[in-house]
């Protein structure tokens, strides 16, 4: 018995588009890394991976602080001093109204870099700070204790407020940083007093901010005190650049 020749068999077009479709899907299949040419829906990719710690160079915590109208001002210097090695908090005190601060957390939303980054925070709650008086300290402190909280990766903690600029770029910081013991702080400070002894030491001087919901100038006490002999007292400013150690004690700050 013969058999007759065989005529070409051609496939439908409906399934030859198929299979040109499921073999162009294998193709990118086995050519991505991951298993997948495109991210599963609804897994959203986690911040980009920035080495810190020992071996990589400094980092820096930034504590960023204003008061109202000068959300502008915080996001300029924002803009100024950022990198995507450090990490930001920023603050308006109680003389901002809640529509700032949220426009505040709005705008470093919408930066893309900070979002892509996640290191830029905004602290929801306002306290009042004076910043002649120790109230401004405290909110330093708590804003060490928050970014301590956020992420302790960072190796200097340095405070900023709404009317700074810098001189330096971030990358030149890094290196003049790079060579330097992280353990070390930076603080501006000076044992002789002069008329400071009196007006500002023997005085009795009351920080209100430090109790009230909104700031408030310290005033006098009608009290005086006599300089203590069992320390040592030193003036400075309140800008400084402590290394993280340092902020997580008291003595250490």
């Amino acid at each position: 018995m013969k058999l007759g020749a065989m005529g070409s068999c051609r496939l439908p077009p409906a399934i030859a588009a198929a299979a040109l479709a499921a073999a162009a899907l294998l193709v990118l299949f086995r050519a991505s890394p991951y298993g997948l040419a495109y991210p599963r829906a609804g897994v959203q990719p986690g911040p980009p991976l920035v080495a810190r710690g020992p071996g990589s160079p400094p980092s820096f915590a930034y504590w960023i602080s204003g008061t109202g109208g000068e959300g502008r001002r915080v996001l300029r210097l924002l803009r100024a001093v950022y990198h995507p090695r450090n990490r930001y908090l920023l603050h308006l005190d109680a003389g901002a109204s809640r529509d700032e601060r949220t426009e505040l957390a709005a705008a470093a939303r919408d930066e893309a870099a900070w979002r892509e980054f996640s290191n830029v925070d905004v602290v929801g709650e306002s306290y009042a700070v004076d910043r002649t008086g120790s109230s401004v300290l405290a909110a330093a402190l708590h804003g060490a204790a928050m970014l301590l909280r956020i992420g302790a990766d960072w190796d200097w903690f340095v405070t900023l407020s709404s009317w700074d600029y810098p001189l330096v770029t971030q990358d030149d910081l890094f290196y003049a940083f790079s060579s330097v013991p992280r353990h070390l702080n930076f603080i501006d400070h000076t044992s002789n007093l002069g008329w400071k002894e009196h007006e500002r030491f023997e005085k009795l001087i009351v920080d209100a901010s430090l109790y009230m919901d909104k700031n408030t100038q310290p005033f006098p006490a009608t009290e005086t005190r006599q300089m203590p002999e069992a320390f040592k007292i030193f003036t400075g400013t309140s800008l400084n650049i402590a290394c993280m150690a340092g902020t997580t004690s008291p003595a250490g700050y």
